[in-house]
């Protein structure tokens, strides 16, 4: 397969590296335009950007199909960002991979502030998407592989980086306030008011959501409701200061199986399901509050740009359902999350061709998972580092990025279990591992211009970069309460990207990227193939229950095209392949790498139909799959099984109305019809639950 792909595109290169990118040049004196759109740094379509590095969405220009109910409504229309999560009426937790990485080994960030917690307690639990404060979000970056050292040691699969909106000065004291909402199939109703505005240097934004749906499973209802609230303050010389606050209440019924395996009832109102861990009459819930501070500071200065953020958070959730039929009580897990962070960078531009970023951030995770007492708050991750970074422009045409991350991390390790077992005597209840290491990273670009007329607006760039990540997750210190933390060592080893970008034609830009990362001490879960889990096993007990692979390769080929074929019609096109290989003899290889599809194809056209109308379709496909599913069902009780997921396509289509502008208070008004899943295409998501079949839905937005 893999050669039959590099077969295949190589040919497509040759073709269309013998392809003049540009028309002759005109006789002398005569004038000629080339083509009908003049293009100098970007490219491609409408709010994409895709510069060597990564890709860059503006979610002001860049139209999904349906309103944006959270930031994967966006991220899944890239063929990068396999969407995993259980309803893609939920935005889940921890619901994506990038480039086949979960949350554990890719950077969600907040302004370059990484989102994180300990996780664990049913499933990952790192980033719950639902949380994000997306309505303030301008941009969302997109960094494939773990070339930068600005961000987290984690990030081998990349960075995903959402860029607030600054503050800025208002003409009036009238504020801006915009009013959505839509309503869809299965009661799906999504709300949302906004309101911002300034009193001279002093900015505010508020916003309010309400997002509820009975969904397309059977017991799987989910209500989130967020209230959130920012002031900020213009200072000098385009700097600012902000403070946000948000809270968020978010109820969520688990899926069952209809009918149940033990019980046999069946609701023919929604589809079957007989394979997960609930049935009907348990009545499971994940209900939970969030609440969280940040603050971002940023201000010219003669030492350089001067960025300070900082942030807290507490999370609490609640795993609740009845395990007989007919109890009256019901089950409770409860579990608490802090977290709080600070970064800080100074970018310093010392000569025209040299900028220098230095900085440093630190990061503190707790939960209430004292082996002593578990209603205490107790450190079980810290982390910190220091990092520089320096972009030269040896020529015009040769830019070079080269950057050294130091990182430490502690981890807390609980060594005992509920019942107050030792599960290894030759520890304490509560012991601790710290790891730190020097992680360079490099990245460098070669615009072809000047070789060749055919050559313009080509260039070429290498990424190579030291991978290095602590077992600083929950679920591997701590798996299932086991303290297999204890006998991990980080994962380590070089990740390498080349990537040609070229501007094909008008604006219609191609990116080809070919990755390898040779990844040593992968960390695997080893459970059902561990000799050392009985209490027999004395000091080694638990010490095979998570172990690290000797040594992983990861290839992988991202393909990116779009651009306008016309004026008034766009188009984006995506395709990924990747193909993870143990290159050991262990077991657990197997099933902790082929948990993920090898290809994944994405596709979308905007059509500007009529001056204030707009058709939008988008397209995605996804080759088959195998994965293995745990979810905790009780403390130290877990649900494992295998699901099957064949290969399936789907198409989206929306239409979007401008009904007026400019009338009295009323500046636009805007209405969405869309379809979801159009052709009722029949397939499952990654939990092993049928996805949800054909979606009708509309929305109206009145901007004042």
């Amino acid at each position: 397969m893999l050669r039959s792909v590099i077969i295949w595109l190589t040919a497509f290169f040759i073709l269309w590296a013998g392809t003049p990118a540009v028309a002759e040049e005109p006789p002398p004196g005569e004038l000629q335009q080339l083509e009908d759109i003049v293009v100098e740094d970007k490219g491609g379509a409408p709010g994409i950007e895709q510069p060597p590095t990564g890709t860059v969405i503006d979610l002001e220009e860049f139209k999904t199909i349906g309103p944006p109910t959270s930031i994967l409504d966006t991220l899944k229309t890239r063929a990068i960002v396999d969407f995993r999560g259980a309803s893609n009426l939920d935005p889940g937790i921890d619901s994506i991979f990038l480039r086949g990485f979960s949350s554990k080994r890719f950077v969600t960030a907040i302004d370059d502030l990484t989102v994180q917690k300990t996780g664990g307690r049913k499933s990952s639990n790192i980033v719950d998407y639902a949380l994000l404060p997306t309505f303030l979000i301008q941009e969302v970056e997109i960094l494939p592989g773990p070339h930068s050292a600005l961000y987290d040691s984690k990030s081998i699969g990349g960075v995903i980086n959402m860029v607030s909106e600054k503050p800025h000065h208002h003409d009036s004291l009238k504020p801006d306030v915009t009013l959505t909402s839509s309503y869809g199939s299965y009661e799906t109703w999504d709300n949302l008011a906004t309101v911002q505005g300034a009193v001279e240097d002093f900015t505010y934004d508020m916003a309010y959501r309400r997002y509820l749906t009975d969904g397309y499973l059977r017991h799987n209802e989910t209500d989130i409701e967020t209230l959130y609230g920012r002031i900020g303050y213009l200072l000098p010389a385009d700097g600012f200061a902000t403070l946000s606050l948000s809270g968020t209440d978010t109820d969520r019924d688990a899926p069952v199986n209809n009918p149940g395996a033990t019980y046999g009832d069946y609701d023919s109102d929604y589809p079957r399901s007989e394979d997960g861990p609930f049935d009907a009459f348990q009545e499971p819930t994940w209900d939970g509050e969030s609440h969280a501070w940040r603050m971002n500071w940023e201000q010219p200065s003669p030492v350089g740009l001067i960025h300070l953020g900082a942030y807290y958070s507490k999370e609490q959730r609640n795993r609740s359902y009845f395990v007989n039929l007919g109890d009256t009580e019901r089950s409770e897990l409860d579990t608490t999350w802090w977290s709080q962070g600070v970064k800080f960078k100074d970018d310093i531009q010392w000569l025209p061709n040299h900028t220098t970023t230095v900085g440093f951030d630190l990061a503190r995770l707790y939960d209430n998972g004292n082996v002593l007492d578990d209603s205490e708050k107790n450190e079980r991750i810290y982390k910190k580092a220091g990092f520089m970074q320096h972009r030269w422009n040896i020529l015009p045409s040769l830019e070079l990025t080269l950057g050294l991350r130091y990182e430490y991390v502690k981890i807390h390790v609980s060594n005992l279990s509920g019942s107050g077992a030792v599960w290894n005597p030759a520890y304490g209840p509560m012991e601790s591992r710290n790891w730190n290491q020097f992680v360079p990273k490099s990245f460098l670009t070669w615009k072809m211009d000047e070789l060749a007329p055919w050559l313009r607006d080509t260039s070429f760039s290498v990424g190579v970069s030291k991978i290095w990540r602590a077992p600083d997750y929950h679920g591997d210190y701590n798996p299932q309460g086991r303290p297999a933390g204890l006998f991990l060592n980080p994962e380590h080893g070089v990740g390498y990207d080349f990537i040609l970008s070229r501007r094909l034609w008008r604006d219609i830009t191609f990116k080809f990227n070919f990755s390898f990362y040779d990844i040593k001490d992968y960390i695997a879960t080893n459970s059902t193939y561990a000799n050392f889990s009985g209490a027999g096993a004395g000091a080694l007990r638990y010490s095979d229950y998570k172990i690290n692979l000797d040594e992983v390769y990861r290839h992988g080929i991202d393909v990116e095209v779009g651009g306008h074929l016309m004026d008034d019609l766009s188009f984006t096109l995506g395709y990924s392949w990747q193909d993870f290989d143990n290159r050991g003899d262990e077991p657990a290889g197997e099933t902790e790498l082929d948990q993920r599809s090898e290809h994944r194809v994405s596709a979308g056209l905007r059509y500007q139909l009529f001056e204030k109308t707009a058709l939008m379709l988008d397209y995605y496909y996804q080759s088959d799959e195998v994965t293995e599913i745990s979810e905790e069902i009780a403390p130290d009780v877990w649900n494992f099984r295998e699901v099957e997921i064949d290969a399936y396509h789907t198409v989206d289509f929306g239409i979007e109305q401008i009904l007026c502008e400019n009338q009295g208070p009323l500046q636009k008004a805007v209405l969405n019809v869309y379809v979801k899943n159009l052709f009722d295409e029949e397939y499952y998501d990654t939990s092993g639950y049928p996805a949800t079949d054909r979606f009708f839905g509309a929305s109206l937005s009145l901007s004042f």
